[in-house]
C-alpha cells in the first residue's frame, strides 16, 4: 500500500511539473541573430577595443 502511494505521488509530482512547464513560451533565435546580439553587446565591444589596442601596441614593439 505504501509503495502504491509513493508511485501515485511521484506521478502526480511529475504531472504537475510538466503541466507547469507547458505554458512557457520558447523564444527561438536564429544563429545569425544570436551572433549579432553577442557582437553588439557593449561589454564585447569594450573587450574588442582593449584587445585591438594591445595588439597594436605589440605590433609596434616588434617592428
Amino acid at each position: 500500500m505504501r509503495n502504491r502511494l509513493l508511485v501515485i505521488a511521484a506521478i502526480v509530482l511529475i504531472g504537475f511539473w510538466f503541466g507547469s512547464r507547458s505554458n512557457r513560451t520558447v523564444v527561438k533565435q536564429s544563429k545569425g541573430e544570436t551572433v549579432r546580439k553577442m557582437w553588439n553587446d557593449p561589454h564585447a565591444r569594450k573587450s574588442r577595443k582593449k584587445l585591438r589596442k594591445r595588439l597594436e601596441k605589440a605590433a609596434k614593439q616588434h617592428s
